[in-house]
């Protein structure tokens, strides 16, 4: 059965209906929830369903994301780390591997530079989130330093040590911490939606 669907414009319709046409903020949100849909990594899977809004308001602001992991405790720990992470690292720069001697030093003085103003960016969000909030030290966000040219993981501050517990606890705390990276995230996104 051959079916064609009538020609026309939804945000026209939209209108017609009453429904408000959409904010160029929430255009650009979407855009970013889209690009961030479509990406997959050398084994073609996709970002992890629990971490991608986080990814999102992170692109939303600028951030450079480049992995991430939403975490994943007893059996599903083969996949991936324990502990939420996202990792932000500007691209490599474009004829760093073909430089040499003093232009290879410079290039790479500015991408750390680069980097370093994205940790700085960060901060200052993490100064906003944590002004008035309580939660557990080990729960709070906080920068893993990777790599040679300043690039950083965004992971609560006990994630490294989830190793030592045992399977029990590493559950609780996979909840925490997720729950603190889904927080950092509303927060972002309330931030966001609600500025001029």
């Amino acid at each position: 059965m051959n079916s064609e669907k009538p020609n026309f414009n939804s945000s026209s319709l939209s209108q017609e209906q009453g429904e408000p046409s959409k904010s160029e903020k929430e255009i650009v949100w979407e855009q970013r929830q889209t690009e961030v849909n479509k990406i997959t990594d050398r084994l073609d899977l996709g970002i992890d369903e629990k971490i991608k809004e986080a990814i999102t308001a992170f692109r939303v602001y600028g951030f450079a994301t480049n992995q991430s992991c939403e975490g994943h405790a007893g059996k599903e720990e083969k996949h991936g780390a324990s502990f939420p992470w996202i990792e932000i690292y500007v691209p490599e720069p474009k004829d760093w591997q073909k430089s040499k001697g003093q232009e290879k030093k410079q290039i790479e003085q500015e991408w750390t530079i680069e980097n370093l103003k994205q940790q700085q960016k960060m901060m200052g969000y993490f100064e906003k989130f944590y002004r008035d909030r309580k939660t557990p030290f080990d729960t709070k966000l906080t920068f893993d330093h990777i790599g040679l040219f300043g690039g950083f993981r965004v992971q609560s501050f006990g994630a490294e040590i989830m190793k030592l517990l045992p399977p029990t606890e590493q559950h609780k705390k996979l909840e925490l911490y997720r729950k603190e990276m889904d927080d950092f995230t509303k927060f972002l996104k309330d931030k966001y939606f609600s500025e001029e």
